[in-house]
């Protein structure tokens, strides 16, 4: 007799624990949809000026996704790196293999550059 007590108890546990595993699942299917319509506010095309220590020109160019490829152009060298954002901030994980990097973001569109103990300051406009 007791099991018969027992049993809807057990059957109706394990129907909530499969609900809630449905909802995790729904969720993290909802997660991967938004991440893959995502597309970054910052995307497209950015070129302006660095000053300072050296002189030149910076291209940025910014994905759908956010990755981003910084162009440093001096007058004898052009090198590239990628990166990526950080809400608008670049990430600064990455440098160019001269060892230069921009530090700022593309809301303000500007902001300071280091290459070893060269430094300056930066800014773009978008295209």
């Amino acid at each position: 007799m007791n099991k018969l007590k027992i049993l809807p108890k057990a059957l109706l546990l394990a129907f909530v624990i499969v609900l809630q595993s449905c909802d995790h699942v729904i969720d993290q299917i909802h997660e991967n949809e938004q991440e893959q319509n995502y597309i970054s506010p910052y995307r497209g095309n950015y070129t302006g000026t660095y000053t300072g220590d050296l002189n030149g020109n910076i291209v940025i160019k910014v994905s759908d996704k956010g990755s981003v490829e910084i162009t440093r152009i001096a007058v004898n060298a052009q090198e590239s790196y990628m990166t990526g954002l950080i809400n608008s901030s670049f990430s600064t994980a990455n440098k160019a293999p001269s060892g230069f990097i921009l530090l700022g973001n593309l809301e303000s569109k500007a902001g300071t550059w280091e290459m070893g103990n060269l430094k300056g300051t930066w800014n773009v406009t978008k295209n």
